[in-house]
């Protein structure tokens, strides 16, 4: 029984989040939409919207994730969605709004504690989101995003120490984390700690190589 189960051919949808889930999001967008023509519409048209989200069509994302939420008001995830999607498109008012209707539901959501964080980051309205961190870090001691966004919240408001604190243990919950690398980077800069700064801007580099481009005008904005 374990074999054959091992062995049996996956759905169309379950493909389809393969695919999604691998980057593959041509393949991906074929297959949701196969399978919308079939009739088993809510989680396909939802696979749809994430998709369409993923190669910016946040046009599209938006129409498939009005219509789920309009089908399915009680479902969070949809309305949580939609919140990333604005987000996206710098609407931040409409973002805050949709991530304020899902924590009224759940309150303890740390995911979407974390996000709310990151809109009032983005807002500069830096304590407020230090706040909503230190409750998603509460809910989950474990959650790497949590501590991230308290260190970055702390860096804005320049209180250095606070925020190497809180990074470190951001790394030390997720040693890949190449941006809480780069947070802690910036408060040793800040700090005059240039030998760690540099130390952790090397880190960043080795684990996102993306960050090498932007790495002279990074240190270049510390020069003097």
């Amino acid at each position: 029984m374990v074999k054959s189960s091992a062995n049996k051919k996956p759905t169309k949808l379950e493909s389809a989040w393969a695919h999604f889930y691998k980057g593959k999001f041509d393949e991906a967008l074929g297959l949701f939409k196969e399978v919308i023509r079939k009739g088993k519409k809510e989680e396909a048209l939802y696979g749809r919207a994430c998709t369409l989200f993923r190669i910016a069509d946040h046009e599209g994302a938006m129409k498939d994730l009005a219509e789920l939420i309009r089908d399915y008001p009680d479902k969070m995830t949809y309305l949580h969605t939609r919140a990333l999607v604005h987000g996206a498109n710098e609407d931040y008012e409409k973002a805050m709004r949709d991530l304020s209707r899902v924590l009224k539901h759940a309150p303890d959501n740390s995911e979407a504690l974390c996000d709310l964080g990151g809109v009032y980051l983005l807002t500069a309205d830096y304590q407020s989101a230090r706040d909503l961190f230190e409750r998603a870090a509460d809910k989950d001691k474990t959650c790497a995003c949590a501590w991230y966004g308290k260190g970055v919240s702390s860096l804005y408001l320049k209180e250095y120490k606070k925020a190497t604190e809180y990074l470190n243990i951001a790394v030390k919950l997720d040693k890949k984390h190449a941006a809480a690398f780069m947070a802690r980077a910036e408060a040793a800069f800040s700090s005059n700690q240039k030998k760690d700064a540099v130390k952790d801007v090397k880190k960043a580099i080795s684990l996102d190589k993306e960050f090498k481009a932007r790495l002279d005008d990074y240190l270049g904005s510390h020069q003097g």
